[in-house]
């Protein structure tokens, strides 16, 4: 078993059980290669649960005024794969993970997916581990920044419609997006996407997802016509 101390300085947090954190960051491709009965798979769908749990109430407690459904969207914004797998980085989780010989190769340990769900699974097994209490202190602790910086406007402002609804109101037609390329490997990509308003490249815009690119330019366009 290797040896965990210095990603227990990390997380905060050492384990009674190391065993937990062992199925905690092994991919199903090291399972298989080796012949193991378990991977991080059902852990990772208790470890989903439980960050879910602790960012909502974390935003429950912080937000009073706010009602479920921006709520929801505040939680959107700080657990999804892209996030999750900034975490695992932070955490310097890609040192630890388990991959099979050909996952490894092909770039497994800095795949996003790969990431986030060793994230998700690390904070089940210490859950398992510790309780949730423990757990609620450790997400506290890794998306404090985020919590404090977390901003409703950007949230909760859909910049592509109040860009579309101008443009109507102006008699003109609707933009359109148009992805110019993707930059980095197919796990790590960076959508560059053009804006056109009435055929007149507008603004671009990159993101780590399309819809985000999107949304940047629809903001940079905005932005040039001082609407906002």
């Amino acid at each position: 078993m290797k040896t965990y101390e210095k990603l227990y300085l990390e997380i905060g947090y050492t384990f009674h059980n190391p065993a937990l954190l062992k199925e905690a960051l092994t991919h199903s491709s090291y399972s298989n290669e080796h012949g193991l009965d378990y991977d991080n798979q059902r852990m990772e769908f208790l470890g989903d649960a439980v960050v879910q749990l602790g960012v909502s109430e974390l935003l429950y407690e912080r937000h009073l005024a706010i009602d479920e459904g921006k709520l929801s969207q505040m939680r959107s914004a700080l657990v999804n794969k892209n996030m999750l797998a900034k975490k695992a980085r932070e955490m310097g989780l890609s040192a630890f993970i388990y991959l099979g010989a050909g996952e490894e190769q092909t770039g497994g340990k800095d795949k996003k997916s790969n990431l986030a769900d060793c994230f998700e699974a690390v904070l089940g097994a210490v859950y398992m581990d510790g309780g949730y209490d423990i757990v609620r202190k450790l997400v506290r602790e890794l998306f404090e920044k985020e919590l404090q910086n977390i901003s409703e406007e950007e949230v909760f402002i859909n910049y592509k419609s109040i860009l579309q609804e101008h443009l109507q109101k102006q008699r003109q037609s609707v933009p359109k997006y148009r992805v110019k390329e993707t930059i980095g490997a197919f796990h790590e990509q960076t959508f560059v996407v053009e804006l056109y308003i009435n055929g007149i490249l507008a603004a671009t815009a990159q993101a780590s997802s399309k819809k985000e690119a999107e949304k940047a330019a629809a903001k940079s366009a905005l932005e040039a016509m001082k609407i906002l």
